[in-house]
């Protein structure tokens, strides 16, 4: 009986390994960002406003006078950009971007001069649009209050120190409305949801509020999309001799994809070959090497290093000769069946050609690499029923029976 269980245990184990090696897929998937602008305010001369930079100056505050780069704080090198807004009137200072991802992002360094004890925003960042003619409109913005408070969501996050830099990196779904808060790379605010519609964001905003004439500072400042890249290409067909399409998917957004076949770069239509909002694209190339028969490399790379590779079998016209010579044994056999039963019955059952040596092609794969496939898949199958079957055994065999009432 010992001999029996493990005999069966053995089977079972193999059954569950040869199936397990035969589904293996393995996945890969990383956040990344694609940067839409960056700025640390130092290619700018001190007492300028950035507009070369395309930032602009929606509302002037304490005065134009006043908005500007300076030399005196800054987190690195150099610069930063100085704002400073007063009773009634606010300085909001804004660059725009334009993406099509529902995902996106910002980080700046920010520092305020002074507090005094009115529960106000001092200094502000968040995502911008145009409200109205006098109104400006921020989205997952994050406030320094006056009383000592770094404010999102309309939570107290933490308490801060004047005169001392702080990072702020705000994460917005525009679909789902939710966003995430860190301050110095601590998440203090997650997915909390935005009660305003985020479709009409335009720009990034920095802001010195009219509640009071108090210099905010902000340097080092990034905008970006965020997106899950897993990337992935498929050939259409992967053999052939003249031409395959290309469909990839988890690319960078709106990228250039490169294309290689066998390390040499090789152009696709369209081209340029450009990834879709989501990462996207489909494009046409033609095969390189189609006197040469074989296996080829085909990889895409977008501008970020994400990269996929997939193999194209090129099939020459020499390799499709035996199709034709299978063709005119057909053909012989066809018109062997037609001729008379008498001298079907006189031919030699040498005169018909072995069955094993016929490969005749269904689309791009031979019929006996198809039956192959099919017998290792029914294998499998038969090994994890007999698997199954056997832990069936074991536990009747190992289950006492229960004993018969005698009356």
């Amino acid at each position: 009986m010992k001999n029996f269980k493990s005999l069966f245990t053995i089977l079972f184990t193999l059954s569950l390994t040869f199936l397990a090696s035969s589904c293996t897929v393995q996945f890969e998937v990383r956040a990344s960002e694609h940067l839409l602008f960056q700025d640390d305010f130092e290619s700018y001369q001190v007492g300028d406003f950035p507009s070369g930079g395309g930032w602009e100056m929606i509302f002037s505050g304490a005065g134009s006078q006043y908005q500007v780069i300076v030399d005196s704080v800054s987190v690195s090198p150099t610069k930063s950009f100085q704002l400073l807004g007063q009773s009634n009137w606010a300085c909001d200072a804004v660059k725009r971007f334009n993406t099509d991802y529902p995902i996106i992002g910002y980080e700046a360094q920010v520092m305020v001069e002074d507090i005094n004890v009115v529960d106000l925003p001092i200094g502000r960042v968040g995502f911008w649009s145009r409200a109205a003619p006098n109104i400006g409109r921020f989205y997952a913005l994050v406030d320094f209050c006056g009383d000592g408070t770094i404010v999102a969501g309309g939570q107290d996050l933490k308490n801060y120190t004047v005169n001392t830099w702080y990072k702020i990196r705000v994460i917005l779904d525009k679909e789902t409305r939710l966003y995430s808060v860190w301050i110095d790379d601590v998440l203090l605010l997650e997915d909390h949801v935005l009660n305003i519609d985020p479709s009409n964001i335009e720009a990034l905003g920095l802001a010195s509020e009219m509640f009071g004439s108090y210099k905010a500072y902000f340097d080092d400042v990034k905008v970006f999309s965020f997106y899950e890249a897993n990337p992935k290409l498929m050939l259409e067909p992967n053999s052939g001799i003249a031409a395959t399409t290309l469909v990839g998917s988890g690319f960078l957004p709106n990228s250039k994809i490169s294309v290689t076949w066998n390390g040499t770069a090789i152009h696709a239509v369209p081209n340029p070959l450009i990834s879709d909002v989501y990462g996207h694209f489909t494009g046409i190339i033609t095969v390189l090497n189609q006197t040469v028969s074989g296996s080829y490399i085909v990889r895409v790379v977008d501008e970020m290093g994400n990269e996929a590779k997939a193999t194209f079998e090129v099939v020459t016209m020499n390799s499709n000769s035996s199709l034709e010579d299978n063709s005119t044994i057909s053909s012989n056999n066809l018109e062997l069946e037609s001729t008379n039963l008498d001298d079907v019955t006189a031919v030699e059952p040498t005169n018909f050609p072995n069955p094993e040596l016929i490969s005749v092609n269904v689309g791009d794969e031979p019929v006996q690499e198809a039956e192959m496939k099919s017998m290792t898949t029914l294998s499998s199958l038969v090994l994890v029923a007999f698997a199954v079957f056997a832990l069936i055994v074991i536990y009747k065999q190992t289950t006492p029976t229960k004993p018969k009432s005698l009356g």
